[in-house]
């Protein structure tokens, strides 16, 4: 081939036999490598070193046009140096032109994995050996490509042809079924260019709040930079949190997402095209994913990335949370009260003050203690055991750090098991300086030790959890403060470690937890993440965001793009965590607060997990309990509702675990075909059959909405709307002065709910099997565990399918339940409101017999059935007048 070597091998521990079928060949894997040759091209730096060199000529004006062209042969660069210089001029200076002008050839490797993704890297690799990947990663669960061809330049497989420009290495990929999805070429050392045709979304890539006040989740005219990190936002703080996937989306389905695979930190320029992406160390390599839409390039994403694990079914509730609880006293006071206004509660978050507190700046701050302050919690095993009779979980915040004067910095420094000062080989300081920080002054554990990461979870964490406690709270995990000469396991400096330091953290507990096969399921709510965090159980928020609804606005674009990155567990500080980011006059000001904390409760009882209130409180003059901040009945409407969806979102948490079908999902995932789906962030969907939407603006009564074509029932009263694919108009978001953000159920939709009307409500299953139906024919499955340990990644849960039809006569549901876990029940009555009935109800049969437990009233039949045994068929046939 033309000024290209090109390399092609099978790779496989044993490589399987080949068959050729009319030009084709099957395998398993395909690998093919590149070289060009070297290239000249000038730019403005090696131009403007020329000038003293060539004194006779302006060089910055004479050779301007060509700066920043390539050319790929000696003669071709000479002759365009030529149109713009006398030949005496080229002639006298040509080996200096050429010299300051020649660039290396590029280096090209592209792996095979399937039909519809390549990873693809601009670095020389030995033809023995695949592409390495990282460890947030995994490609074995990729299915191997089914049919690939070479072609001229390149070659095919059955969903792809991939073609390469011998000259500049340029990869130019072509979906048979989409088009042309995207060129990408080598730029410098460590960045690659996209070129896109097309009027692209794009999404994913962790969470970066800008654009205050704004409702735009997609990054197209944005520079995203990466790196995890907090910063400050709208008076508040939030997070910057690297996931390096990328989503390019559009309604013709030009769809393709783009997996950068590195630790490091990463830059994404998408304010013109070609778009270009950058490291800040090693040369890039990523795998390049075809698809359909959002739903198939996720799938593939998450086969790389692992399944959610279930949370525990508690987290799906209300927790309470501020820093902080000073005392028992103090959380107790509001856990009167809550239940006094008759608040479901499922837990309390305990930040720093449990442990004693922290002082700044000091080398004997209990940062890093870990063991409770018992003068204010006094017999804590005995509290959480108390609070845990009374439905009341409890999850503890911790750091990394450790405070040099503690027992615990001595014990670790000896072992090796805190970050190194590389010239002592003793734990650093993690400030450069020698003068602490606001937490205390000390180091910081080494969490890519292993060895150092199971002794503190067998030391530390193991017996809070066989106190009870059922969550960890992984604080300033960034890491946020650090010294940069510090060392790591293996002499690994800070840059390679800084971006999975959080993630190293977490895989820690999950280990923990299996290592000593902790009966309770991990649960950890994490500042920073990386891709993957998710399999260990791990959740992620937002930081320590303002008060203020330009920020809650923020909140709602970036959870779509988090869920696209792998988490479908994303919450906020309701309420916000700094109340002097409030933009409000003094007069106004607790007027302005009660809106704004009314509107966040109502969001995040809808789409965040848990529902989480939080504040910081030092100074014990701020509330965040919603009985006592925001507007009372609006609050009590917002977690009613949430209570009651508990039963669906569990269900939906299982098949994310099953089969990584996202629980929030934004509208364009499941309608990319709709261009009027796109970036709509203050609607969201939960699963595929309810679609909600919220409000974050002061003053905000009624919003437009928008109902992709179909049928749609309004999820309290029933009514139906037939949609073309259009707009709902200032619909309003409140009754009689309540606040009742909008929910609509699909055509089909079966939800199961938690059946209880009277406050304070309970996240535990239901005894009654409950549902709410909407149209005549529609399936859900209902899962139930125990809903706290791990017994269900052993096959102990139940799951119940829910089937509806025409039948000649009527309508039909179909109950069938399978499987079985500790304490479930056995024999259960059967409840249901069925909407969109056309016609006159004439009887209900409960398995061929009539019953007379039923109603209708306008088009809703509401039935109910005594105790039916759960291993037995339940049949609801709605007979209807023709």
């Amino acid at each position: 081939m033309n000024k290209m070597s090109m390399q092609r091998l099978i790779l496989g521990i044993a490589v399987p036999s080949l068959l050729a079928v009319s030009g084709s060949v099957y395998a398993e894997v395909e690998s093919f490598r590149y070289q060009s040759d070297s290239s000249y091209r000038l730019e403005a730096v090696d131009i403007f070193r020329m000038r003293k060199a060539m004194p006779e000529i302006d060089v910055r004006k004479t050779l301007k046009p060509l700066i920043g062209n390539t050319f790929y042969s000696r003669e071709a660069f000479i002759t365009a140096l030529k149109e713009e210089l006398d030949d005496e001029i080229v002639n006298q200076y040509q080996s200096m032109l050429l010299e300051k002008s020649q660039r290396q050839g590029h280096h090209l490797a592209i792996d095979v994995l399937s039909d519809d993704i390549i990873h693809i890297a601009y670095k020389a690799q030995s033809k023995d050996t695949a592409l390495p990947t990282t460890e947030l990663i995994n490609i074995a669960k990729l299915n191997g490509a089914v049919k690939l061809n070479e072609i001229a330049g390149g070659f095919t497989t059955q969903n792809l042809q991939v073609t390469v420009n011998a000259q500049n290495l340029c990869v130019s990929v072509t979906s048979f079924k989409q088009g042309k999805l995207t060129d990408v070429c080598p730029n410098k050392e460590h960045s690659f260019t996209l070129l896109s045709q097309g009027d692209y979304q794009l999404n994913g890539l962790g969470q970066e709040f800008h654009s205050p006040g704004e409702l735009n989740s997609n990054w197209l005219g944005f520079k995203r930079q990466g790196g995890n990190k907090m910063e400050g936002y709208e008076g508040g703080a939030t997070g910057n949190t690297q996931f390096p996937i990328l989503y390019a989306t559009n309604p013709k389905q030009q769809n393709y997402a783009l997996y950068l695979d590195t630790i490091y930190a990463a830059n994404w320029d998408f304010m013109e095209t070609p778009w270009k992406v950058s490291v800040s160390q090693g040369k890039p390599s990523f795998l390049l994913m075809a698809g359909e839409g959002l739903a198939d390039l996720r799938q593939q994403y998450m086969k790389l990335v692992g399944n959610p694990l279930v949370p525990p079914r508690k987290m799906f509730g209300m927790w309470l949370s501020e820093y902080g609880f000073d005392n028992w006293e103090e959380m107790d006071d509001k856990l009167k009260t809550l239940k006094q206004q008759a608040f479901p509660i499922d837990g309390v978050v305990m930040d720093l003050q449990w442990f004693g507190n922290v002082d700044s700046f000091s080398p004997v701050s209990q940062m890093g203690s870990l063991t409770w302050d018992v003068k204010n919690f006094p017999e804590p095993e005995k509290k959480i055991q108390y609070l845990k009779k009374q439905g009341v979980g409890m999850i503890l915040i911790e750091e990394s750090y450790v405070s040099e004067g503690l027992d615990e910095h001595q014990t670790l420094d000896d072992k090796g098991y805190l970050i190194k000062d590389p010239k002592t080989g003793k734990a650093i300081d993690t400030d450069p300086n020698g003068l602490g920080h606001w937490w205390g002054k000390g180091g910081m554990i080494d969490w890519t030790n292993v060895a150092g990461g199971d002794y503190w979870h067998d030391w530390k964490r193991k017996p809070l959890i066989d106190m009870g406690v059922i969550g960890h709270w992984t604080d300033l995990g960034e890491p946020e403060m650090y010294n940069a000469d510090g060392v790591f396991l293996g002499d690994k400096p800070h840059g390679d470690v800084h971006n999975v330091f959080n993630y190293k953290w977490l895989e820690s507990i999950y280990q923990g937890y299996q290592r000593n096969h902790t009966e309770v399921r991990p649960f950890m709510m994490s500042r920073s993440g990386a891709p993957g965090i998710q399999r260990f159980g791990a959740t992620m928020w937002s930081a320590d965001i303002g008060s203020n609804l330009q920020s809650l606005s923020t909140q709602f674009s970036m959870q779509p793009n988090m869920v696209l990155s792998g988490i479908d567990y994303y919450s906020s500080d309701i309420g916000g965590f700094h109340r002097g980011a409030l933009k409000a006059s003094s007069s106004e000001r607790e007027a302005a607060l009660n809106e704004t904390y009314t509107q966040w409760f109502a969001y995040s009882a809808l789409f965040e997990v848990p529902v989480r209130p939080h504040t910081e409180n030092l100074c014990n003059c701020k509330e965040t309990a919603p009985d006592r901040v925001g507007d009372l009945a609006s609050n009590k409407a917002s977690i009613k509702l949430r209570y009651q969806l508990i039963p669906y979102l569990y269900s939906l948490a299982h098949r994310a675990n099953n089969s990584a079908e996202p629980v929030f999902p934004s509208m364009d995932y499941y309608y990319g075909n709709d261009p009027q789906a796109v970036n709509l962030s203050a609607q969201k969907m939960m699963g595929k059959d309810l679609l909600g939407a919220a409000i974050a603006k002061m003053g905000q009564k009624a919003l437009d909405l928008y109902l992709p074509a179909g049928k749609w029932y309004d999820y309290r009263t029933g009514e139906m709307t037939v949609s073309k694919g259009e707009w709902l108009k200032q619909q309003s978001v409140y009754d009689n002065g309540v606040i009742r953000l909008p929910l609509f159920a699909r055509d089909g939709a079966i939800i199961p709910v938690n059946p209880q009307q009277k406050m304070p409500l309970t996240s535990d299953v239901p005894l009654t099997l409950a549902a709410k139906i909407y149209g005549s024919q529609g399936a859900f499955t209902l899962y139930e565990d125990d809903g706290a340990t791990s017994a269900y990644l052993k096959g102990e849960l139940r799951q119940t399918s829910l089937t509806t039809r025409i039948i000649e006569d009527g309508l039909l549901l179909t109950v069938e339940a399978k499987g079985h876990y500790r304490d479930a029940p056995t024999v259960r009555p059967v409840s249901i409101e069925w909407y969109g009935i056309e016609g006159k109800v004439q009887a209900v049969e409960l398995n061929g017999n009539v019953i007379s437990e039923w109603t209708q009233q306008n088009g809703v039949v509401s039935v109910s059935t005594t105790a039916q045994p759960v291993k037995q068929k339940v049949e609801l046939k709605l007979i209807i007048a023709s």
